[in-house]
Parts: C-alpha cells; structure tokens; sequence
C-alpha cells in the first residue's frame, strides 16, 4: 500500500493505492512461469545435442559392431526419436508462452494442435523408452565380452561406437535423475509458496 495521500473537495483524507500492483503471490506465480519455460526451452536446446551425436556416431559406425549390430541400430533409432520429441517439445513450448497467457487467443486450431501435440509427445515418449531399455540391453550385456582389437572376431565393436553408446546411456541415465530432482524442488517449492 503506498503511502501517498489525496484530499478530496470535502477535505477527507484518502489513502492512494494503484490500482493494477501485482500482489506477492501473482509476481512468484509469473516469475515461476517465465523461469519455467525459459528452463524448459533451453533444456530443450542443450539436449537436442544429444540426439544429434548419437544420429552422426549410429549412421557413420552401422555395420562396425559385430558383437551386437544393434548398438549402431539403436544410435541411429533413439537420435531420430530424440530430434523429433526436441521438435514436438520446442512446438508445445512455444504454443504454451503464445497461446495460454492470454487464453481469449486460443482457438480451436490450436487447441487441436497442442492435443496432437500431446498425443504424439506420449507416443514418441513411449517409444524413447522402451528403445533406452533396449540400447542399455544391448549396450551393458556385453560389456564383459566386447572386445576392440581384432575386428575379425565376433566379440569386435568400434571402440568409439561401442564408449560413446556406453557414455551416452550413463548420461541419459544421470540427466534424467538430475531432471526428476529438479522437478521435485521446484513443485516443493512452488507448493510452499502458495
């Protein structure tokens, strides 16, 4: 409340408050909004880096791994499905901050749009996981009998197709237990906060 007076023609005092100061719960609200899709988007933008060496490394190293030709396999399947959820995130992101602030501009068009979005969202994300429990299979059980000498033996697999596929999957595994961690300290404290 501000502290700046009036007088009126009958000389009563009163007190001026402007009529449109967000209160302290609106302004965490805002800015939990704003942090939460600026976070989101570059998330999204470090992360479509990820998809894009494991395409690079599955096209340029497929038929270099005859322990488990798969490995490449998965590379190539898990960087597709990662450029297109970066795709369908940065869409769904970019709806979010145009249309819903100001709902009045929501049309069906793109409410339609946003519900496709989701759909196929939920369906790549599906696909993601069960082909990561597919790569960390196919990655892990070999680990013990991979060999990178003699690529004349079916225990062979290109050294760097076979670490960074390895590297990768731990830091998928690291990154998702980092965002889960993330998520849980901001919803505790947007509850504490309401």
């Amino acid at each position: 409340m501000s502290s700046k007076m009036w007088t009126n023609k009958t000389s009563e005092t009163v007190p001026l408050t402007p009529a449109n100061e967000p209160s302290s719960h609106s302004r965490v609200a805002s800015l939990g909004r704003k942090f939460g899709t600026t976070y989101f988007i570059i998330s999204v933008i470090i992360l479509s880096c990820i998809p894009i060496i494991e395409l690079v490394i599955g096209l340029y190293y497929k038929g270099e791994c005859p322990i488990n030709q798969l490995i490449a396999t998965y590379m190539i399947g898990i960087g597709i499905c990662g450029l297109i959820l970066v795709a369908l995130s940065l869409f769904l992101s970019i709806t979010y901050v145009c249309f819903i602030p100001d709902s009045a501009s929501l049309t069906l068009m793109a409410s339609c749009g946003v519900c496709l979005n989701v759909i196929a969202t939920i369906i790549i994300s599906i696909i993601v996981f069960i082909w990561f429990i597919l790569g960390c299979i196919w990655v892990f059980s070999n680990a013990s009998r991979v060999q990178f000498h003699d690529p004349l033996k079916n225990t062979y697999c290109d050294p760097f197709l076979y670490k960074s596929t390895f590297i990768l999957l731990i830091i998928t595994i690291i990154w998702a237990l980092i965002q889960g961690c993330i998520s849980c300290c901001r919803a505790c404290w947007t509850s504490e906060s309401d």
